[in-house]
């Protein structure tokens, strides 16, 4: 997969408490094909079969619970054939190109802060065991620092840093990205961005909750 669709792409292809968050009632996740205005849908977005991703949101508590995720970028993929390399977008639009990840799911959770702490740990491990891999266009991916709490409303949340070498303009990157968790959703989301040295906190903070915003409809 190209670069600048950050970190999460590994999920694709392979605490304070929650006291006082509100229950907004049941609600499912989308993969809209436009996003926060510029990214579009990269391929169709889906439901996740993949069994570890599913064991995944159960071991994080979410019940019943449905896998989904989407990639997005400001290159246009509509023509990429995943079998014909060929169909990709030019180099000059890719290393122009920023990007988006999401990976989550819906169900029921009965506490949002401990499941956010169980996806989060499942979300490191996989970072941890694919650093030596090249996925998502971004080489020996690494854990910087200790995950920060942050503020979305409506959902607890917290975000870290990762460290990798961009594969298509082989700058080394700083990328932060974020997940969520409320009472009926939880996911992941790692921005990308070819055009500079990385994602900052504020920015992955920013988009995280732009995209909950259009992606989290209710049930």
């Amino acid at each position: 997969m190209v670069a600048a669709l950050g970190v999460g792409a590994y999920f694709v292809l392979g605490g304070t408490g929650s006291g006082g968050l509100e229950d907004d009632g049941a609600h499912t996740l989308t993969t809209p094909e436009t996003v926060v205005t510029e990214y579009k849908r990269v391929g169709d977005g889906a439901q996740v079969s993949d069994s570890d991703t599913t064991k995944d949101m159960e071991k994080s508590g979410v019940k019943g619970g449905t896998t989904v995720a989407g990639q997005w970028s400001t290159a246009d993929f509509s023509d990429y054939d995943p079998e014909d390399p060929s169909t990709l977008p030019s180099q000059s639009e890719l290393l122009a190109a920023k990007g988006m990840t999401m990976v989550g799911g819906y169900g029921k959770i009965a506490d949002p802060q401990a499941t956010l702490d169980l996806f989060f740990a499942s979300i490191q491990k996989k970072i941890k065991d694919s650093s030596t891999s090249n996925t998502g266009g971004m080489q020996n991916v690494k854990l910087v620092g200790d995950p920060e709490e942050v503020e979305i409303g409506g959902a607890v949340a917290k975000c870290q840093a990762t460290k990798s070498t961009n594969a298509l303009t082989k700058k080394e990157s700083t990328d932060w990205f974020c997940a969520w968790a409320d009472y009926s959703t939880v996911a992941m989301v790692s921005p990308g961005d070819n055009t500079g040295t990385g994602v900052g906190k504020d920015t992955a903070v920013d988009l995280t909750t732009k995209l909950r915003e259009q992606i989290r409809v209710k049930a």
